[in-house]
C-alpha cells in the first residue's frame, strides 16, 4: 500500500506529529504547500493533519482537502491549544471526520493532541480582551493563562508515542 502524510502546520506542532506518524507507517510527510505532492491519486492511504483555526482546518488546507483528497482511505490527526479530551477537542475531531467523509473518504485512524499556541495568537487574544473589556468572547482569566502554559509543553514525547500507536497497523 502506497502511503503519504500531508499536513498544514503553523507553529511546527502538526508537522512534528505528522513526521512521527510517517516514521511509524513507513512513508514521507509533506506540507500541503509542497508542490512535489500535488498529485495524491497514486496513494492508497493518506494521513491528513492540521491545527485548529477558528473551529477547523485553516481555510487554505480545508480547500486543499476538498479538492485533492477524495475517495481514499485516510487517517486524521489534529493539534489544538485546548484539551483534546474536552468538549471542544471531541467536537473538532468529529468535525474533521465529517470533512473527510464528505469527499467519500474512509477514515481508518484518528488522533488529536494538544499543541503549543502560537504566541501571536495569544497576544491577539490579550489585545482583543483589552479592547473589548467585558464584551470579549475570550476573557483573559487565570484559568485561561494556565491552559496556555499547559499547552506550551505540547506536543510532548507522550503525544508523539500516542500518535504512533493510533496509526499502528497501517
Amino acid at each position: 500500500m502506497k502511503k503519504i502524510v500531508v499536513y498544514s502546520s503553523l507553529t511546527g506542532n502538526t508537522k512534528k506529529i505528522g513526521e512521527a506518524i510517517a516514521s511509524k507507517i513507513g512513508c514521507s510527510a509533506f506540507s500541503f504547500e509542497d508542490k512535489s505532492v500535488a498529485d495524491l491519486s497514486k496513494y492508497d492511504f493518506i494521513a491528513v493533519g492540521y491545527y485548529i483555526d477558528k473551529g477547523g482546518p485553516d481555510a487554505h488546507f480545508k480547500r486543499y482537502i476538498k479538492e485533492k483528497i477524495k475517495n481514499k482511505k485516510v487517517g486524521l490527526f489534529i493539534t489544538l491549544g485546548a484539551e483534546p479530551d474536552g468538549n471542544h477537542g471531541i467536537e473538532m475531531l468529529e468535525n474533521g471526520v465529517k470533512i473527510l467523509e464528505q469527499n467519500g473518504n474512509e477514515v481508518l485512524r484518528k488522533f488529536i493532541c494538544q499543541g503549543a499556541i502560537d504566541p501571536k495568537m495569544i497576544q491577539e487574544m490579550i489585545d482583543m480582551a483589552e479592547r473589548l473589556g467585558d464584551k470579549t468572547m475570550h476573557p483573559i482569566t487565570e484559568e485561561r493563562k494556565a491552559r496556555w502554559a499547559a499547552a506550551s509543553t505540547h506536543p510532548d514525547e507522550n503525544d508523539i508515542e500516542n500518535a504512533k500507536k493510533a496509526f499502528e497497523g497501517i
